[in-house]
């Protein structure tokens, strides 16, 4: 139970889910008044942007990748320090694949298309959904990202 309740309050998971939260509320009025026009530039622009980083985030693992001989990467891989490490940035890569097949799937739906059903309000329009839901995945993934970037960054400078 003790492992359990330390990672539900980890910092680097509280603070994007909040900020996440809080963001995709505001923006959640924006995005029910925007149409079509003003939601494909806006899904193709945060879809470049998260392609752009997951490349960075790429790029850092082909570098922990290729410095084994590197003192220090053989000392993180015997602390354990290191696989923990490359398992953060590939779970921050899943979150900004995420992001990218969010708003990409934004880019198809139609406008037109609305919710049938009780559980969300008359005349909610799919990529509106979708869109609410992407802002969310956007902002973890961003908070995340700094989260990692940083820890990943403090390692590489002492490569």
């Amino acid at each position: 139970m003790a492992k359990l309740s330390e990672n539900i309050f980890r910092t680097d998971l509280l603070v994007p889910l909040f900020f996440a939260i809080v963001i995709t509320h505001f923006a959640s009025f924006a995005v029910e008044k925007l149409d079509v026009d003003h939601i494909q530039p806006i899904a193709s622009t945060v879809a470049t942007v998260a392609g752009i980083l997951f490349g960075f985030v790429m790029a850092s693992v082909t570098l922990l990748a290729s410095a084994k001989d590197n003192a220090l990467v053989q000392n993180t891989q015997k602390t354990k320090y290191l696989p923990k490490l490359v398992s953060r940035l590939h779970r921050m890569m899943a979150w900004l694949l995420i992001v990218c097949i969010v708003f990409l799937t934004c880019l198809f739906l139609p406008d037109t298309a609305f919710i049938p059903g009780d559980l969300f309000p008359p005349n909610t329009r799919y990529v509106a959904v979708i869109l609410n839901l992407g802002v969310f995945v956007f902002c973890v993934s961003v908070f995340k990202f700094i989260f990692v970037w940083r820890e990943f960054s403090n390692f590489a400078s002492n490569m």
